[in-house]
């Protein structure tokens, strides 16, 4: 699931949560004393972003944009450098001397904003959290977790119900809270030990980030940041060339040919961690958005037929943002691409026989919903489907519309992405292609609810298998078979495109996170 959707669903709705937030844009200024803008004669440095915060909880989405902006504020054990490889944190050194037993020593000094010292029992509490509600998103995360516990009051013993390879980048995703934080505290203040506190938010607007003048690491540079939320690639570009931002997030091939060649900014392009697919529903046996009630696409041969429809090389050609077509399930980079796949074929006229084979001689019609950002391209794979007898009428769905109606398994075919932010294609494996079990908590962004025992058999076995050239066969025969039964088509991967002012050094991220505080100005 941005993740790095992978999974966006939750207790309570986008529009919830917005009413939540506009309730807290007068608050907060109020109840985080000390963190209202200091008169400086530095002015703040603005960033413009295409996306908004949905949760101040740190454990309720698993995107992405969230940890991006949730990464100034709560920090985890371990986190990840630019290139994906774990480093302290939280956690200034572990050890795991039998593969099941994990012991983290805390660094000394961090504090929470509100003054109050980081122990052990918060690092417990926090991941228990996640442990014991598992409509929190982030619960896939400490899937492989058994116990936690805290063994002095700076040390934390974490054991797993079997050797799980890639624990630390997992763990990179268990933010902390104080303990006895929960639900409704966590939705109505930001109480962390990051490197930024949070000073003003005005929800879908704007976000002020305050430096934490008490932090026990390394400073941010820069002293006040300004967060410009919901950024459209034009109005982006506009606040870039008007002065209005020092810095923007965009996805548009228009903003790299505007700036491109002029004196005083730079250009940053990287890869996503998430590649596009179509979701397809399999377990649907009469869905009311296909026309006649019967699901085609629970015969694999309507699946295939609709992967041959797609020409990926002119849907990323077509695209506003720069796009490489995809024909496997995650992206180069991730642990798990294997590069000797071939391309999809784009065969129209095997795609109209595979459907008269199927039962399909005439084609169908069906609704393809998309939500905002995915709305260009499902318009474009609606004319390619339409070319092979697959009439597809696309609606477009708010977010909160979209994840309700997705999560309730109520779309029969739906355009979103899936995030491998923890840089192993295990991920994807375990979260959205594995059996649907919400005990085990595997499966748990498995939309199509597709289940192959010997997929499940490979995932398990690269999850606690810690020899790297076992863990690659593994992932590569689990994707072949997905590739061969289709219960998601991959269609492409998109790129990042920044756009700054010169005078700041920054390197993007492997995963896509905008990490306010790794930008510093240039002396």
């Amino acid at each position: 699931a941005d993740s790095t959707e992978p999974c966006e669903a939750g207790s309570y709705t986008r529009a919830n949560v917005r009413r939540r937030l506009a309730l807290l844009a007068v608050a907060i200024p109020l109840t985080l004393g000390g963190c209202s803008r200091p008169e400086t004669a530095e002015r703040p440095y603005v960033i413009s972003v295409p996306y908004d915060l949905d949760s101040l909880d740190p454990g309720h989405r698993n995107r992405l944009s969230d940890f991006s902006l949730l990464a100034s504020f709560y920090e985890p054990l371990v986190v990840t450098d630019a290139n994906l490889s774990a480093r302290p944190a939280l956690a200034h050194r572990w050890s795991n001397p039998d593969g099941l037993t994990w012991t983290f020593e805390l660094r000394p000094g961090v504090r929470f904003h509100d003054g109050s010292p980081l122990g052990a029992e918060d690092v417990v509490w926090s991941s228990e959290r996640l442990l014991a509600e598992p409509g929190l998103e982030l619960s896939g995360h400490v899937s492989g977790i058994e116990s936690v516990r805290a063994t002095g009051d700076r040390t934390v013993e974490l054991r797993t119900k079997k050797p799980v390879a890639i624990l630390l980048n997992k763990l990179r995703f268990v933010l902390v809270v104080r303990k006895g934080e929960t639900g409704p505290k966590l939705r109505e203040r930001v109480n962390g030990t990051g490197p930024y506190r949070l000073a003003r938010l005005e929800p879908g607007r704007e976000m002020w980030l305050e430096r934490n003048e008490d932090y026990w690491g390394e400073r941010p540079a820069l002293r006040e940041v300004r967060l410009r939320l919901n950024r459209s690639p034009g109005e982006a570009l506009e606040d870039l060339l008007s002065g209005r931002s020092d810095f923007v997030q965009s996805n548009a091939k228009a903003t790299e040919a505007a700036i491109r060649n002029r004196s005083g900014f730079a250009l940053r392009r990287q890869g996503s961690v998430s590649v596009k697919f179509l979701f397809l529903a399999l377990n649907r046996e009469a869905p009311k958005d296909v026309d006649g009630g019967t699901n085609p696409f629970r015969d694999v041969r309507v699946r295939r037929a609709l992967s041959l429809a797609i020409d990926r090389a002119e849907l990323a050609r077509r695209l506003s943002a720069p796009a490489i077509p995809m024909s496997q399930l995650v992206p180069p980079g991730i642990f798990g691409h294997d590069p000797s796949l071939k391309p999809f074929r784009h065969d129209p006229v095997e795609a109209r026989r595979l459907l008269a084979e199927a039962g399909w001689p005439h084609g169908f019609g069906l609704e393809l919903a998309a939500r905002g950002l995915f709305a260009e391209a499902a318009g474009i794979v609606a004319e390619m489907l339409e070319e092979v007898g697959i009439r597809a009428r696309v609606r477009a769905l708010p977010e909160a519309a979209w994840f309700r109606a997705m999560h309730g398994g109520l779309l029969t075919l739906t355009i979103s992405r899936y995030g491998c932010p923890t840089g192993d294609a295990s991920d994807l494996f375990e979260n959205a292609l594995r059996t649907w079990d919400a005990e085990r908590r595997t499966g748990l962004n498995n939309y199509a609810r597709y289940s192959n025992l010997e997929v499940d058999r490979l995932t398990e076995l690269a999850g606690r298998t810690l020899e790297m050239s076992r863990r690659q066969e593994a992932l590569r025969r689990a994707t072949a078979r997905v590739l061969e039964d289709l219960p998601v088509i991959p269609l492409y991967v998109d790129q990042d495109l920044y756009a700054f002012r010169e005078g700041i050094s920054w390197t993007p991220r492997n995963d896509n996170f905008l990490i306010a505080s790794e930008i510093a100005r240039q002396r």
